[in-house]
């Protein structure tokens, strides 16, 4: 049954490009070989009743009202015409970051939504991160989330309460490799550092590295872990010899925690035994393996939304608009 009435804006890659051409069942969860898009995570959960989409390029809407068979309007005074002062319950904004700011503001102009989900970064700087919050607040109703798709998935989260109860024990030293900039690509991986460790902090060593996009560096920069006093997480761009990559691993003395490049696993290794006459002991050769199902991430986004819509009390937003904040406000002071 259909409870929550939902808006998309933007029809890009994450709007709906991705899987596109991937087969799909309405109101099936997972059905087809992926959920990489907001439209398909929606018109695929069976609690969402997704009204349509708004985007000026017409070709963009054509792709998506072919697929859809939705509605689908060029800018949001049509959508209000047809709908009025109606309120969504969500509406996806998933445009550039620096239109989101400006979009967000003729958003909450139009109409009162119980829930945002914006895309990351919130905006390609902290002026235009400080207007969506200054926005957002004058609605008292209004709860913000940020897709940082790795917030939401359910092995992450199992972790990261092992981690915050301290069971791997003190941070020694972290990596997060990554290609396609520091605000584009690496802050989904700052982001969940900072889920799983806690604030972090500049400490001054930035190497600012060639642009990408244009707003964005291939940075290499060291952060500081506030609740892991002495560690150091070093980020590191291979993005200036034209790979994407994406892993965060992390050394504690009770362990070693990776998501790997490949995104579809999370591996812990334990320690083992020191051998007979040693004082060191080495990592388990073999680590636990915990799938993170990202052919889906989509849908554990939406999925977990939907969840806190029915009942707040018993699912937070895992990535609020103040941690997407926290992020875009620590990397953009590197530049």
């Amino acid at each position: 049954m259909k409870q929550f009435r939902a808006l998309l804006l933007g029809l890009g890659h994450i709007g709906c490009g991705y899987d596109l051409h991937h087969s799909f069942a309405i109101n099936q969860p997972r059905s087809g070989l992926a959920t990489l898009t907001h439209a398909r995570a929606m018109v695929c959960h069976p609690c969402v009743d997704l009204v349509g989409a708004v985007d000026p390029d017409k070709e963009a809407r054509d792709r998506f009202a072919s697929v859809y068979k939705l509605p689908v309007w060029s800018d949001l005074a049509s959508v209000e015409q047809v709908h009025g002062p109606t309120t969504f319950d969500l509406v996806v904004v998933a445009v550039p970051p620096k239109h989101q700011p400006a979009l967000v503001e003729d958003l909450l102009d139009c109409f009162n939504p119980r829930l945002l989900l914006l895309e990351k970064p919130v905006s390609i700087d902290a002026s235009g991160a400080q207007r969506v919050r200054l926005v957002a607040a004058r609605s008292s109703n209004l709860r913000v989330a940020v897709n940082y798709i790795r917030r939401y998935v359910p092995s992450v989260l199992k972790l990261q309460k092992q981690l915050l109860l301290g069971e791997l024990g003190e941070l020694l030293h972290g990596r997060i490799v990554y290609g396609k900039g520091l605000l584009t690509n690496a802050s989904h991986f700052v982001n969940l550092a900072e889920a799983w460790l806690g604030p972090l902090h500049l400490n001054g060593q930035i190497v600012l590295g060639a642009p990408f996009a244009d707003y964005d560096y291939e940075t290499n920069l060291t952060l500081e872990p506030e609740m892991h006093p002495g560690a150091l997480l070093h980020v590191c761009s291979i993005g200036a010899s034209g790979l994407r990559a994406g892993e965060l691993d992390l050394w504690f003395n009770g362990g070693r925690l990776c998501w790997l490049n490949d995104g579809q696993s999370l591996c812990l290794w334990k320690p083992s035994h020191a051998p007979p006459g040693d004082s060191y002991r080495p990592l388990k050769v073999v680590p636990q393996q915990f799938a993170t199902g990202m052919d889906h991430y989509q849908h554990f986004v939406l999925d977990s939304l939907v969840r806190h819509l029915q009942d707040p009390s018993q699912t937070p937003i895992h990535c609020d608009l103040e941690a997407g904040l926290q992020t875009l406000n620590l990397l953009a002071g590197a530049f």
